[in-house]
């Protein structure tokens, strides 16, 4: 390891997000990545500045043995806390408690040890809660209070952080949707492989297909980290930021703009009144159940038709002096991660 460089800790380090982190920075940082997997299972190559660690952040005592590890190797200077859970059941899993809540714990009493100059925590702006009024924004102070077993998760992180900002400077990064051009948000895969093909609900919309929350590009993301990293000495002890562009992108704006890419033209959606759309997903469930099969849609997905998500980032970008870029936004990449789906779609 290059010990001239400033060294980050990254849990989670095997994830989408962790992975472009240390693919990008290497060459910029001693990068001391934390994950369940293997280095060579998640297809990072092996580099200098990376010392690779597979470990369960949820048991505190496998940890004490990476600060040693650490030290060896000249410290670390910030913790960038990627690892978490999320399904699509809203199911209240084990999970969520013992990586969410107890394994943010344990990443914060590690950093005890290590006299960092920052601790970056992923949240969400999927905690905070939705609404049918469009008027309704949300920003760097609103409270995470969506009820849901992934929300509050993320709440009882987020209260420990601002309880650990007294012994070191810490920021709260609420994500938007991540996605790059190969389309690793799963509920946007599952838009274009319905709306892009020949099934009988390729052009059904739920409600007024006004459903709608924000998106950020995989590049933009890791580049408003990298401002973190770089500004920290001029940042608050304790902040939270928006990674988002403002606004919203509702799924009539992206059905429009996918069809058109792929056919040509826009095609006509079918609204579907959500006192239709809500039994027939039921029995969709029921079926699948059944055969073993089930569909991605969910009866707790129809209480958010035609809910809104969003986003002011103003604050954020000027204190941050960062914004998402034009060429990054949804609408613009759909072309992209369409052309990718048609020749690479294994992929």
């Amino acid at each position: 390891m290059n010990n001239t460089l400033p060294g980050i800790i990254i849990t989670g380090a095997s994830g989408f997000i962790g992975r472009h982190f240390v693919e990008q920075n290497a060459h910029r940082y001693r990068l001391f990545c934390l994950a369940r997997r293997s280095q060579r299972e998640a297809g990072i190559p092996r580099h200098e500045n990376i010392r690779w660690t597979q470990v369960d952040i949820g048991d505190f005592s496998n940890l004490q043995d990476v600060v040693v590890s650490i030290n060896q190797y000249g410290g670390a200077d910030f913790i960038l806390h990627l690892a978490g859970y999320y399904d699509f059941t809203m199911v209240d899993h084990p999970e969520y408690e013992h990586t969410n809540v107890v394994g943010t714990r344990n990443v914060l009493k590690l950093a005890q040890y290590l006299n960092i100059k920052r601790f970056i925590f992923a949240s969400s702006l999927a905690a905070c809660k939705f609404s049918s009024d469009p008027n309704q924004m949300l920003d760097e102070q609103s409270p995470p209070d969506a009820t849901y077993p992934y929300a509050r998760s993320k709440r009882k992180a987020e209260d420990m952080i601002r309880n650990y900002s007294s012994m070191f400077p810490c920021s709260i990064l609420r994500f938007a949707a991540v996605y790059s051009d190969w389309c690793e948000y799963p509920p946007l895969f599952v838009f274009l492989s319905t709306w892009l093909s020949d099934k009988w609900n390729s052009r059904i919309l739920g409600g007024k297909g006004e459903s709608s929350i924000t998106y950020i590009h995989i590049y933009d993301l890791i580049k408003m980290i990298q401002g973190i990293l770089d500004k920290t000495d001029n940042l608050p002890q304790m902040s939270i930021y928006v990674a988002s562009p403002s606004g919203t992108v509702s799924h009539n704006e992206l059905y429009e703009a996918a069809t058109k890419y792929y056919y040509g033209r826009s095609r006509r959606a079918i609204k579907m009144p959500k006192i239709i759309a809500l039994p027939g997903v039921i029995a969709r469930t029921f079926l699948g159940n059944l055969l073993g099969e089930k569909p991605f849609e969910r009866p707790w997905m129809m209480r958010y038709i035609d809910k809104k998500l969003v986003v002011n980032s103003r604050q954020t970008n000027d204190n941050l002096e960062w914004e998402t870029s034009p060429r990054n936004d949804i609408l613009r990449r759909l072309l992209f991660m369409i052309e990718n789906m048609k020749n690479h779609y294994v992929d």
